[in-house]
């Protein structure tokens, strides 16, 4: 199937249907469509969408559309998770709703095809001529047009999103990311309110005076006890580039999280650029993994929209470089045991968090099953291992699913396991056979804590009890990271970036 330009995952509900065609007629929009063709293609796109939904009603399986241009055609896929959709003798019933959609979509647009992708599911194709292909690859070639410049001495306001401006924001990340940002929340200002008023987003931005959204820091509620918080979803109009917006907006959010009760603040960032990592460091920010290769590069803004120059040719996939901002004292605890294999490489990290480490017993054995979770993140080619409980038989699955998950195209897994757990080091011995290299620590779980039962604490205050540290390792499909390339701003990250970069290429390499 062609790459999509734009893609978008809904529940299989009837209430998702008006906005979901209005994302596809958004990006039609820019090849200069009439009102009859977009309205024609309003209804295929309903008619085909009424159909997955219905075919699914009462399901969980979320139905994907993608949309994209290819060889001057719109190319809209409405791809089917749930249950087969079968048109063939299907004249009564249900069956022959989906027939009469079939051809409701067929008579408004140039195809309409099925595709059967086996364990996939289906996809339910349409295409629609755009006009002389040369004019339609002209326009894709040509630059989005930029904002005007704004004046260097107006007065831009950074400040908490104010109610009501939900839509502004999700209209920031549109003209810095496109439908691209990594996390499709953004898009809905409805779930930005519900997260604002849920105490789960505190939302920084930085405003015209005419009230327009040039920049925006938030800090995402990752956990509740221990109290933890994310930094992230950084965005800057390049209309403001070169005015050191992002630091004033970095600097009001650690502005809140010293005021807010906190175990620590996480922060991640793309390392296209170290621009992002000199304002970590500079609050106290100590980098602990990185996850090479880890984002698809449609998914990040590029250096070239911010307006910071061009990414690497040979960069095609997006590293991460992962921090914490301690905010009580050893967050984590006063020490830990490992695997000298990992501890001897890897134990730096944990100094600036006040952890020391010891060595495991060198005969130290798996436990016999052990029990896991997958989760897949389509857009990012990426799949990700939960390995709660290590064990011999739960490891040499995940290896197996691996292998499996690259035969459907996916680029990047990772495998994330609690240093607290037995096993780790013939743990890592087994996934390094694997083709799987070691990334670094990770706050496990967002830090939760090992049990289940957690005394109240008192209004104000953070908990006592050490966040859950894990170790996080990683495996690469056939792709290639551009560890040259990869921009890290301290010594501590560069010393992580060569032990990564040096078990890559003892394990990683396929």
């Amino acid at each position: 199937m062609t790459p999509a330009l734009a893609r978008l995952e809904i529940p299989p509900q009837p209430a998702f249907l008006e906005p979901t065609v209005g994302f596809v007629l958004a990006f039609a929009a820019r090849f200069a469509r009439g009102e009859s063709e977009q309205s024609e293609l309003k209804t295929a796109v309903s008619a085909v969408l009424e159909m997955v939904i219905d075919n699914n009603a009462g399901g969980g399986v979320p139905v994907a559309v993608e949309v994209g241009e290819t060889a001057g055609k719109l190319r809209v896929s409405v791809i089917n998770h749930g249950a087969p959709i079968l048109l063939r003798g299907g004249r009564t019933g249900i069956h022959s709703r989906h027939y009469a959609k079939f051809h409701e979509a067929s008579r408004h647009a140039d195809s309409v095809t099925f595709e059967n992708s086996g364990r996939q599911g289906q996809a339910v194709v349409l295409e629609l001529r755009l006009g002389a292909v040369a004019a339609a690859m002209s326009l894709l070639a040509k630059p989005a047009p930029q904002a005007p410049a704004i004046p260097e001495d107006e007065v831009i306001t950074v400040r908490g999103l104010a109610p009501g401006e939900e839509d502004a924001l999700s209209r920031l990340f549109y003209l810095v990311y496109g439908y691209d940002y990594v996390n499709e929340f953004v898009y809905y200002p409805e779930k930005i309110k519900d997260m604002l008023e849920a105490g789960d987003l505190l939302s920084i931005v930085a405003a015209r005076p005419n009230g327009r959204l040039v920049g925006h820091v938030a800090l995402v509620r990752r956990n509740r006890e221990p109290a933890v918080y994310e930094a992230a979803m950084g965005a800057v109009d390049p209309a403001v580039k070169s005015r050191g917006l992002f630091g004033q907006l970095f600097g009001k959010a650690m502005e809140v999280v010293r005021s807010t009760p906190m175990q620590y603040c996480l922060c991640d960032c793309v390392t296209n650029h170290a621009f992002s990592q000199r304002h970590v460091a500079k609050f106290g920010g100590t980098e602990l993994a990185l996850y090479a290769g880890c984002q698809s590069r449609e998914t990040q803004a590029r250096l070239e929209r911010l307006g910071l120059g061009k990414d690497p040719e040979s960069m095609l996939r997006y590293s991460l470089l992962v921090s914490v901002i301690p905010r009580v004292p050893r967050p984590f605890g006063a020490g830990v045991v490992l695997p000298e294999s990992i501890g001897e490489r890897f134990g730096f990290l944990l100094e600036p968090l006040g952890l020391a480490w010891s060595p495991a017993p060198r005969f130290q054995s798996l436990p016999a099953a052990g029990s896991f979770k997958t989760s897949t993140q389509r857009a990012q080619s990426a799949a990700l291992f939960d390995l709660s409980e290590p064990g011999q038989e739960a490891v040499e699955d995940i290896v197996e699913e691996w292998r499996e998950l690259l035969r459907e195209g996916f680029e990047y897994a990772a495998v994330e396991v609690p240093l607290d757990a037995p096993g780790l080091g013939p743990l890592y011995d087994i996934l390094s056979g694997g083709g799987f290299f070691a990334s670094g620590f990770v706050p496990y779980r967002c830090g939760a804590p090992a049990v289940s039962e957690v005394p109240p604490v008192p209004a104000g205050r953070t908990s006592l009890r050490p966040a859950r540290l894990g170790f996080r390792f990683q495996a690469l499909g056939p792709t290639k990271v551009a560890f040259d390339d990869i921009k890290v701003a301290t010594d501590h990250g560069k010393r992580l970036l060569a032990a990564v970069r040096k078990d890559y290429e003892a394990n990683g390499l396929l």
